[in-house]
């Protein structure tokens, strides 16, 4: 149930009572008056705020408990840490890491505990691996799983009775009592016979059904006594069979069945094993009986008895990061989490400079196939969502890539914009883009060159390379373009059997500045 209210949470923020249900879970453990201190007040629709959000405001935060407060934090972290986690790995391994980040393995009180929670992430892995994991179908697979067998308890074994006959056990439990044995008795047979003894010798008798509407209402058929007789015999089985199963216990024995209350009695359905019993337990029931009046006063009780229940609470003594998770870190006075201490389970982040630069590539590559009249500055606009995905695919907590991608796009509309961009972004028909070539090292192994953008202009090879350049300014721009300058040296003598002038360049995109380096 925690481990199913955890993964329901991580995937909806506005989901209030599986986040509520986190909150009170043994790796937090928020006393009610906590809860109530955080939530209570905050769930009208006017100023209705997420459970997450509430988490936020340290001014609410102020009205728990100190003990409340520190708990609250601990886990706080560990959210924010896990948030900024999303995206990095499949849904199962980011829902275990967050387990195990709470210490959720020192919740596992029973030893059946650890099969049952392996058993809920091999299922998340399932679905994982079919690419069909949602909280709506991880709910239905779950529901066809099966708690483990407690391995230290007594052994139960369920069977027939027919199959317990011969055997012996401490306790028998009888159930279905009160329902009719024998399968449909409303089916009669067409025919009937059976050998019966007369004063002189044994005889054969048959007899075929007869309808109702062809037969005399008054007058008992050959058919009625064989009837009877079949009756009689099925109910002596009956009596049998339950004689049998009553007799395999040795210490007690229970018997459940359910009789229906009329009128003026309560009784048994016919044809069933309770009917056979009910002069024996009849008392039994006739003592249950309720009149209208008892019954109404047991209903008044039992919803306050409801309206008064409070939950054992069941939390940790002390809450920490595992040990095995903490590696080198210091533990700060409330369990806060450093930046790296989550290292050694959540996926590490990958360099998100590296990866805007990535980015803006991808961009310029496309402007400069598709042309830059197809790429106006609200196209540009538009694309700030698909950049966002793939950077937070990359790893990229949401906040960061926020930050980035708007300095993506105002470099790319930079560009687009300024006199030079839209130069070397101009339609020729010898411009190539991202153009790979294979060449040789001095170890005779193979190496993959790719230039950014080049093309031939009044019979000059250019070879340019892009740079987003956040970091450039107006007036380091030379000196950091030289720095490339190598590189280019090294693209420019691909080209050499061309004879043809070569001019290498460097494009900040971010200033929409081109430098020619010869």
């Amino acid at each position: 149930q925690d481990l199913l209210a955890l993964t329901h949470a991580l995937h909806h923020k506005a989901d209030r009572v599986h986040w509520l249900a986190v909150l009170r879970a043994p790796w937090c453990g928020l006393t009610l008056h906590d809860l109530h201190a955080l939530a209570g007040s905050n769930h009208h629709a006017a100023n209705n705020a997420t459970i997450w959000q509430l988490m936020q405001n340290e001014d609410l935060l102020q009205t728990l408990s100190a003990y409340g407060q520190a708990r609250l934090r601990h886990v706080r972290n560990i959210f924010d840490e896990a948030f900024q986690a999303q995206g990095r790995s499949s849904t199962s391994r980011w829902i275990r890491a967050v387990w195990l980040m709470l210490n959720g393995a020192a919740c596992l009180w029973e030893q059946a505990d650890v099969v049952d929670v392996q058993a809920f992430f091999s299922c998340l892995d399932s679905l994982d691996k079919r690419n069909q994991f949602s909280p709506e179908r991880m709910y239905v697979e779950i529901e066809k799983l099966f708690a483990a067998p407690d391995a230290q308890g007594e052994n139960l074994q369920m069977m027939t009775i027919h199959k317990s006959k011969g055997l012996e056990f401490d306790t028998v439990i009888l159930l279905g009592l009160g329902t009719a044995t024998g399968g449909n008795k409303g089916d009669k047979p067409l025919l009937l016979w059976e050998e019966v003894v007369t004063d002189k010798n044994t005889e054969l008798l048959a007899a075929p059904f007869i309808p109702k509407g062809a037969r005399e209402q008054d007058k008992v058929t050959v058919y009625d006594f064989l009837a009877m007789r079949e009756k009689v015999r099925d109910s002596n089985e009956d009596a049998r069979v339950l004689y049998v199963a009553a007799t395999r216990a040795e210490r007690k024995l229970h018997l459940v069945g359910f009789a229906t209350q009329g009128k003026d009695e309560i009784k048994p359905a016919a044809n069933t094993p309770l009917a056979l019993l009910w002069p024996s337990v009849s008392h039994y029931f006739e003592n249950t009986k309720l009149n209208g009046i008892e019954a109404a006063e047991k209903s008044e009780q039992l919803a306050d008895d409801i309206a008064n229940f409070t939950p054992q609470l069941v939390r940790l003594k002390q809450l920490q990061i595992p040990a095995v998770l903490q590696g080198n870190q210091t533990k700060t006075e409330n369990s806060n989490i450093s930046a790296n201490s989550a290292s050694n389970i959540f996926p590490p982040t990958a360099n998100l400079a590296a990866d805007c630069g990535s980015l803006a590539h991808l961009y310029m590559e496309m402007i400069a196939t598709e042309g830059l009249e197809q790429w106006p500055a609200s196209r540009i606009d538009i694309a700030s969502q698909a950049m966002q995905f793939w950077l937070m695919q990359r790893g990229h907590a949401k906040n960061d890539v926020d930050k980035q991608v708007a300095l993506v796009i105002n470099a790319l509309k930079h560009t687009i914009a300024s006199t030079e961009g839209a130069w070397i972004l101009a339609s020729r028909a010898s411009l190539q883009t991202e153009l790979c070539i294979s060449t040789t090292n001095h170890q005779n192994q193979a190496e993959e060159q790719r230039i950014d953008l080049t093309f031939t202009e009044t019979g000059t090879r250019w070879i340019i390379d892009y740079k987003l350049g956040l970091d450039v300014t107006e007036a380091n721009a030379n000196a950091a373009a030289l720095v490339h300058q190598p590189q280019l040296a090294g693209y420019a003598a691909l080209f050499a059997d061309e004879n043809l002038p070569i001019n290498t360049a460097v494009f900040f995109l971010n200033l929409g500045k081109l430098i020619t380096l010869n």
